[in-house]
Parts: C-alpha cells; sequence; structure tokens
C-alpha cells in the first residue's frame, strides 16, 4: 500500500486490510441516528463510542499511538 492512502483504490485498500488482519491499519468513525459516533479499528480488539467526529479520530489516533 503506498503511503497516501489517497491514491490506493478502495480495493486496495480493503485487500491490505485483509492481508493484515489482527493490525491497527485502519481505523472507522461511523456516525449512528443518534448522534453517537462508533470508533473501531481493524485490529478487532478496540471499539468504542465518541460524541464527534473530531473525539472519534483523536481516539482512534490514541489507540494506534500516533499521538500520547
Amino acid at each position: 500500500m503506498s503511503d497516501n492512502l489517497l491514491h490506493d483504490s478502495p480495493t486496495e485498500f480493503l485487500h491490505e486490510v485483509a492481508n493484515h488482519q489482527g493490525e491497527c491499519v485502519a481505523q472507522s468513525v461511523i456516525p449512528r441516528d443518534d448522534g453517537v459516533y462508533v470508533v473501531a479499528c481493524s485490529c478487532e480488539k478496540w471499539e468504542t463510542t465518541a460524541p464527534s467526529r473530531e473525539e472519534g479520530l483523536r481516539l482512534a489516533r490514541r489507540h494506534t499511538g500516533s499521538i500520547g
């Protein structure tokens, strides 16, 4: 996978995630109808909720260690 996900097709991205099952290679922040965001990681060992998209992104970054 390239260093910039904007250059990967969705298929390439999904293959990369599948090839690294159990690793923290992709995180998602998905809105629910009640205004809460579900935040999860491709490692399948971490999932939480957040009150905003920004907080969800912060939590995902903390999970992967990209911020302290």
